[in-house]
């Protein structure tokens, strides 16, 4: 068993300025449990004020050289353009005492975005992403209001605006199987998008998720045929995976083997494990756990959060087992969960992930050009095939435009 801890003081924070959403998305991991009801629809001034100090503590204390929070919700900009502008001044101030700069991030559906939003976002450097689902017969059949309408035309329009605007702005989708890969890449190519993420839909063991071992293999298909042209894209979780299948780090907690350490505060102060993980159902993350009595740090000794951090890192037998198992790590935490096991197992996409693994490394060892001390190059798969050590002087470089 690996050791559950985390040497690095917590220099990031997933912020629930808002307990509630205003659209209805049917896939959302967040509803599931139905204690988030309890909790302030908005986070009131008396845990900003708490939650700041507490950050300005920790900055003094572990002499950090920068922080990190995500604003985030149900839709955080249900807490409003003042209290973002609040909240961002005040990290100024911070920043002028401690010298430790904070970056401010939000992720939104996009619906409230407005021109007083962009100033905000735009004077106070925040960086936005927006979830859409790419094209409007893909995204409004699970991301609709709560009178059961659509919503891509307002939230396409906010994403136009801040493109406009020319923020940083970052995109997510949720994969649906049931359209092809190119549906969603063309759709947000056509918004002057070359950088964007398709994510696994959250599910556990109890969900029987439907398969996505196809749509990815298409997808890294897709993404290979863009970069060897002039269209190039960037798609988080399929560079990732090849990150982690070239021995590398992956830059998604969602795929790679790695810890989960996020400390999450919500409405009232509460701080708990990593947020996804409610999706095992009623009161998964609750913790005692408060800023109100507590430092940031503390969260590093409470049982929850532990037990999440022990099991990023301390895999089910078949993963350790498994010949991905530092590019897969085992897939995303909460995916693992099952009510029989707890998250002692597998990916509830083990399959897909191993199949779209297995034929992504079969791609990149073609691709990859091996150069020998005698000027040869030859790739990946054929000095696989070599007499060991054979190659054991060679450089490894890129194949050929």
């Amino acid at each position: 068993m690996l050791p559950a801890s985390a040497p690095d003081p917590i220099s990031y924070l997933l912020v629930k300025v808002a307990a509630r959403c205003n659209i209805d998305c049917s896939y959302c991991y967040w509803f599931r449990d139905g204690s988030v009801y309890d909790k302030p629809k908005l986070m009131k001034p008396t845990v900003l004020d708490m939650l700041l100090q507490r950050v300005e503590e920790q900055i003094r204390k572990y002499s950090l050289q920068n922080f990190d929070m995500l604003l985030h919700g149900g839709e955080p900009l249900l807490w409003g353009v003042d209290n973002f502008t609040l909240i961002a001044e005040r990290c100024r101030e911070i920043t002028a005492r401690t010298g430790c700069p904070i970056g401010l991030a939000t992720t939104t559906n996009g619906v409230l975005i407005d021109e007083a939003w962009l100033d905000c976002f735009e004077k106070y450097d925040f960086s936005v992403t927006i979830s859409i689902d790419g094209p409007d017969y893909i995204h409004d059949v699970h991301r609709r209001t709560f009178q059961g309408g659509p919503t891509h035309a307002a939230v396409e329009r906010a994403l136009r605006m801040v493109l406009a605007r020319g923020l940083r702005v970052g995109v997510l989708a949720v994969c649906n199987p049931a359209h092809q890969p190119e549906e969603f890449v063309d759709y947000f190519t056509s918004q002057n998008l070359d950088a964007f993420d398709i994510m696994l839909p959250d599910a556990t063991f109890e969900d029987r998720p439907a398969s996505i071992g196809q749509f990815y293999r298409d997808l890294f298909d897709l993404w290979l045929e863009r970069n060897r042209d002039a269209r190039k894209v960037k798609i988080r979780t399929i560079e990732a995976m090849v990150a982690g299948l070239l021995g590398g780090e992956s830059n998604s907690e969602a795929i790679g083997y790695g810890p989960i350490e996020v400390c999450t505060v919500l409405t009232d102060g509460g701080m708990e494990p990593l947020d996804v993980l409610r999706i095992a159902g009623e009161a998964s993350t609750h913790t005692s756990y408060n800023l109100f009595q507590n430092s940031i740090e503390d969260i590093k000794g409470e049982p929850r959060w532990q037990a999440a951090l022990s099991a990023s890192l301390n895999l089910c037998e078949k993963c350790r087992d498994c010949k991905f198992m530092q590019a897969c790590g085992g897939g995303y935490l909460p995916h693992r969960f099952s009510k029989q096991n707890g998250y002692d197992n597998p990916s509830a996409y083990c399959d897909d992930l191993y199949s779209t693994l297995t034929y992504m490394q079969s791609a990149l060892e073609k691709l990859i050009y091996i150069g020998k001390p005698t000027g040869e190059r030859i790739n990946l798969a054929e000095a696989m095939t070599e007499v060991p050590g054979a190659e054991a002087s060679a450089s490894l470089t890129t194949p050929p435009a």
